[in-house]
């Protein structure tokens, strides 16, 4: 059989790309199965195989940035998905993770302009409308918290969380006849549910 260095060539590199595609699916495996247990640390390590320039990259961003929030370096998690936003600027993914973690930061304004960010992408997202609200009740700005909780309660009129968080903000700007209506919003839809009937008990 004749040498042919081409051919040669060419098995060789497919070889070495089967390989490294191995490796990042191994990388992901386990970084995923990490997780569950709590070991954030080696599962942040575990991606150290993917290349920063592979065509995972952005999701590599995403995956680290939640890890390090799991792990408590808010600061590296906040790093982690700015840089996701940098390579990606439509990505709702990567300013809802950053909301989350500027909201465990307890930095509640950036946090709050985060959400807003997200929502300019995808408007009445939930979770991007939920973290909003919880970001504007931490900061007590009831007027802005009780117009955010009704854009929740209007887009997701069956969720119970949108209407605690509309009972607090009417509590809290001295309208206990509104909280009253939305408490029994939240029982409706959540019978039994504690802050519900804490307050409801209370009147």
């Amino acid at each position: 059989m004749k040498f042919n260095p081409l051919v040669t060539a060419v098995f060789v590199a497919l070889n070495l790309s089967a390989a490294c595609v191995m490796a990042q699916e191994s990388a992901w495996q386990s970084s995923y199965q990490l997780e569950p247990v709590g070991r954030y640390a080696e599962a942040i390590a575990a991606l150290d195989k993917v290349p920063a320039n592979s065509a995972d990259a952005e999701l590599k961003a995403l995956r680290r940035g939640w890890l390090l929030c799991l792990s408590g370096k808010f600061d590296e998690s906040i790093r982690e998905y700015r840089q996701a936003i940098e390579r990606n600027a439509k990505s709702v993914d990567a300013r809802l993770g950053l909301t989350l973690a500027l909201l465990t930061a307890k930095r509640w304004r950036d946090a709050e302009q985060s959400a807003h960010a997200a929502l300019e992408l995808s408007p009445n997202n939930y979770i991007a409308l939920l973290r909003l609200t919880i970001a504007l009740e931490a900061q007590r700005d009831w007027p802005a918290m009780l117009k955010s909780a009704n854009n929740l309660v209007t887009s997701y009129p069956s969720d119970a969380a949108a209407y605690v968080y509309l009972a607090r903000a009417n509590a809290w700007l001295g309208k206990p006849d509104q909280a009253v209506v939305a408490y029994n919003a939240v029982l409706s839809r959540y019978p039994g549910q504690l802050e519900a009937n804490a307050y409801l008990n209370k009147k």
